[in-house]
């Protein structure tokens, strides 16, 4: 993979991390609060694999999708974020500074059911 050129980060995208915060009745529940938000996250975009699979042994599909994004470096990306992009999340499995220059990051992601856990 090379770096990207001028105008192939043509996507927006938005990195969001997950945090907890209290429901109408006190409770604690789950919410995902975006780190980077999408005007001013450019990336590309290129979608790399796609297939079902059984999701319990009594039947059911479901489909996962993997997805690599290109951006400029941003420090403190984990893969305990998740990547928002076209109304869909994608589960962050692989952060890597490119040629580990600071210049850019390529981030693995794939779909799924685990929504970023």
């Amino acid at each position: 993979m090379s770096a990207p050129g001028a105008g192939q980060l043509n996507r927006q995208i938005s990195i969001q991390q997950r945090s907890q915060t209290k429901d109408a009745e006190g409770g604690m529940v789950d919410a995902w609060v975006d780190v980077f938000p999408a005007v001013l996250l450019w990336a590309r975009v290129n979608n790399l694999s796609g297939n079902e699979r059984s999701s319990t042994k009594q039947g059911g599909q479901v489909s996962d999708a993997r997805t690599e994004f290109t951006i400029y470096y941003l420090a403190g990306v984990t893969n305990e974020m998740r990547i928002s992009y076209n109304s869909k999340h994608y589960n962050i499995r692989h952060v890597n500074n490119y040629m580990d220059l600071n210049e850019y990051l390529i981030i693995t992601c794939d779909t799924g059911g685990n929504h970023g856990r």
